[in-house]
């Protein structure tokens, strides 16, 4: 169990919004940063500051973060527009601001680090095997995923308490128009037919309650390095579609197909092999079920 303050970064990003609401749950006291402007969500257990994390120097972080009691970090910020992320040059700005703030908070008396992967790491060592942490190839193909992998090893490099967590497909609420299950949900909710570019590729999606929860039992524990989050029973593409339909009642708005496509691995799925090992047996929904809330709750 987390013993003192949480410092979260991302707090209101997609899943940084489910980890603080997590964390909140527990009953932890969280400092979360926050770059914009005021979040709506309050808490007595919660304390919001403006930090800009990019143009912050070390120093100013240690300015910031002495004295404040800091055990644990969650560090979830990250630049995530969905149009660009995958290729925009911030994401080598965001490899040295991050190093700064570990090196921050180890300084300022902070025990736990945790940094937040991505399954994009492992991009064309992905096969048709489940990939495992320190067996599966780390072989990106985008900038993200080589920038997520430099912070990777640059933290390994440090030592410490330092944990990995590689996060494989998320859905759930609070997710961005444009990104897939919100495009599905939205064409069945207007009566269109929808279907996917390549529905026979194999995908590990979880709901982002319970990767948030995934993520505060990786701080919770001791576990070292990279460690995979997600449910370790990847569905096709197709199945997403036909699952949502099927849940509105209109199942043949599903135009599904087994398409493979080129250059993609076929199966992206977590191996949960360490995760079982090191902190327990990882809560999970059906996609089923992660849907059929959303479904619910969009009608």
């Amino acid at each position: 169990m987390i013993g003192g303050r949480v410092l979260l970064t991302g707090g209101t990003g997609f899943v940084g919004r489910a980890i603080l609401a997590k964390l909140l749950d527990d009953g932890r006291e969280v400092l979360a940063f926050t770059s914009g402007g005021e979040p709506d969500l309050r808490h007595p257990k919660l304390e919001w500051r403006r930090f800009d994390l990019l143009r912050a120097e070390e120093e100013d972080l240690g300015v910031t973060l002495g004295g404040e009691g800091l055990s644990h970090c969650i560090h979830a910020a990250w630049y995530t527009n969905h149009a660009d992320y995958l290729v925009h040059e911030v994401n080598r700005e965001w490899v040295s601001a991050s190093l700064r703030l570990h090196d921050a908070f180890i300084a300022a008396g902070g025990r736990r680090f945790v940094g937040i992967g991505t399954c994009i790491e492992y991009g064309s060592g992905a096969n048709e095997r489940p990939c495992r942490e320190y067996q599966t190839p780390l072989r990106p193909y985008t900038l993200y995923g080589e920038c997520k992998v430099a912070l990777f090893r640059a933290l390994e490099a440090r030592g410490g308490g330092f944990a990995w967590a590689r996060i494989f497909f998320v859905y759930g609420p609070g997710d961005r128009d444009g990104r897939l299950v919100p495009y599905i949900l939205s064409a069945f909710a207007r009566g269109e037919e929808a279907g996917p570019n390549t529905g026979g590729l194999r995908r590990d999606f979880i709901h982002v309650e319970d990767l948030a929860l995934q993520i505060v039992r990786i701080a919770d524990s001791g576990v070292q390095g990279a460690i995979n989050t997600g449910t370790g029973a990847a569905v096709t593409i197709s199945e997403i579609f036909e699952t949502a339909a099927d849940l509105y009642g209109r199942p043949e708005l599903a135009r599904a197909n087994a398409d493979m496509g080129q250059g993609q691995p076929l199966l992206i799925e977590a191996d949960l092999t360490r995760f079982r090992r090191d902190v327990g047996e990882p809560a999970t929904r059906s996609l089923r079920d992660g849907l059929a809330e959303l479904v619910r709750a969009q009608r």
